[in-house]
């Protein structure tokens, strides 16, 4: 048996998720867990169109060493298996002593969305929810140290260890995530069926450590949802090894709210016990959670900021925005202002105030320095500055 110093924690991580378009593997020489996309090894093929950035180049280089190694240096992590998953459940049960609560729960792991019955039952009784993660946690720790032992390793277990260096190069949250909301709305605009792409969410504002993208897609009624998410799901892979993510909203060319998109490879009734989705399969690809999310119509019709066809900004962006996401869609020509307009991009003021130039009283965007400016104002500086 090879000894080897193993993160459990990580390991645990790793065999849990399943969802997305992307692979762990175990390095057998340093005992690091290692995630990769499938693009990142399409990279290796061949690069995109577009430079990549340092950071997602030293991906590129992670998976080439992987498909060089694999099999003797680097060996697979096996996927989440949702059978054992659900036989956890079944155990669990079994060993619930209050007859009535036993009874909840195996009504509730019937049919499709068990998982999610099951959550709910547990949630009323805090004392056995709490009890069924130290359940369930042991026995995926007993699975991973059993595909251990099968794959010859003797693990030595060590608890993370957490640097307090901070290096200068590491990108932060906000410029991560720019960057591959960036690379999505790419693949996006070339896909025929896509008629609008808007960013909602924390991203669009200037919170500081935002954990997630939040886009909108409207989408034609006869479009193929499939390679649509595929992309989202990539975008999801990408952020998730940064401990970020992602959701892909959709919405029909009316305005209608329709769900998201769907976190898996397959879509189709019966694949998944686990699918929440309220009609699976009607619609391929479109996951119409309801229940867990659902957007307003407000939001839907009106989303903060449009970035394709034309750019439409209801409220006042972050800097980064503009400098990180906006202006290169501009200059790659990918969106426009909107129609018959002639400045950089269009904003649509809301906020009631006093415009700083012509003292009126009217809706105003407030930019930086505390300067507000009314919308013909606005424009007026706009025209000046492209003189």
């Amino acid at each position: 048996m090879k000894q080897l110093k193993v993160d459990m924690a990580t390991l645990e991580g790793a065999f849990e998720d399943a969802s997305w378009e992307h692979s762990y593997f175990l390095d057998l020489e340093t005992g690091q867990v290692i995630m990769l996309t499938d693009d990142m090894f399409g990279y290796v093929e061949g690069p995109p169109d577009y430079p990549l950035p340092d950071w997602q180049q030293e991906w590129v280089e992670q998976a080439e060493a992987v498909e060089a190694g694999y099999g003797t240096r680097y060996i697979r992590i096996p996927e989440a298996d949702s059978h054992a998953a659900y036989d956890d459940m079944e155990a669990f049960i079994t060993t619930v002593q209050d007859p009535h609560l036993t009874e909840l729960l195996w009504v509730a792991i019937e049919g499709r969305g068990a998982f999610g019955r099951f959550k709910g039952v547990l949630a009323t009784h805090p004392r056995e929810r709490e009890r069924w993660f130290d359940f369930k946690d042991e026995r995926l720790r007993q699975r991973i140290l059993d595909w251990l032992k099968f794959e010859g390793v003797e693990p030595i277990i060590e608890a993370p260890q957490w640097s307090t260096e901070t290096e200068a190069e590491t990108p932060t949250d906000r410029e991560l995530l720019l960057v591959e909301t960036l690379a999505f709305v790419r693949t996006m605009v070339q896909m025929p069926g896509v008629e609008r792409i808007a960013l909602l969410g924390s991203l669009a504002t200037d919170k500081p450590d935002p954990k997630d993208t939040d886009l909108l897609v409207t989408v034609a009624d006869d479009m193929d949802l499939d390679p649509l998410a595929a992309a989202a799901r990539r975008l999801r892979g990408h952020l998730q090894s940064h401990n970020l993510g992602a959701d892909v909203f959709l919405a029909d060319s009316a305005g209608n709210y329709l769900g998201r998109t769907c976190p898996w490879k397959r879509c189709g009734p019966g694949i998944r016990l686990s699918c929440d989705a309220r009609h699976c399969g009607r619609r391929l690809y479109l996951h119409d959670d309801w229940d867990n999310v659902r957007l307003e119509a407000k939001v839907v019709r009106r989303p903060p900021l449009t970035l394709w066809p034309q750019v439409l900004v209801r409220t006042s962006m972050p800097t980064d925005v503009e400098q990180e996401l906006i202006q290169p869609l501009m200059d790659e020509a990918i969106t426009g202002p909107a129609r018959g307009e002639q400045v950089q991009w269009v904003y649509e003021c809301e906020i009631e105030g006093r415009c700083d130039r012509c003292l009126r009283q009217a809706p105003v965007l407030r930019l930086e320095a505390e300067l507000a400016l009314c919308a013909h104002c606005l424009r007026e500086g706009v025209k000046l500055l492209d003189q």
